[in-house]
């Protein structure tokens, strides 16, 4: 049996790659940044996390990720989704960087 990942449509893919390079960034200490701006997203000290391309706002108990340049359609995450996207980022860094690390 082959199990395969879920599939995502191709403007879900180019919103979170866009929003991961460009507003995010390639290094662990940039994820970081990043989660601490999200936190204060998510206590309602900031309306909205704006960076370089995408705009993430939480919308009722979704987050809203909008490109800034119109280059893909808006897509929807629930909070949790994105959070884990931020989560298996940050792992994905750190695996990256650890002298053991594969590939």
């Amino acid at each position: 049996m082959e199990v395969s990942a879920p599939s995502i449509d191709r403007n879900t893919e180019a919103a979170v790659l866009d929003f991961l390079e460009s507003d995010v960034g390639p290094h662990p200490a940039d994820i970081t940044r990043y989660v601490q701006r999200w936190q204060k997203v998510r206590t309602g000290e900031l309306n909205a996390a704006l960076g370089n391309g995408t705009v993430q706002e939480i919308e009722g108990d979704r987050v809203l990720l909008e490109s800034l340049y119109e280059q893909w359609e808006s897509v929807y995450f629930t909070i949790a989704e994105f959070e884990e996207l931020l989560d298996d980022y940050a792992a994905f860094l750190d695996s990256r960087r650890r002298p053991d690390a594969n590939g």
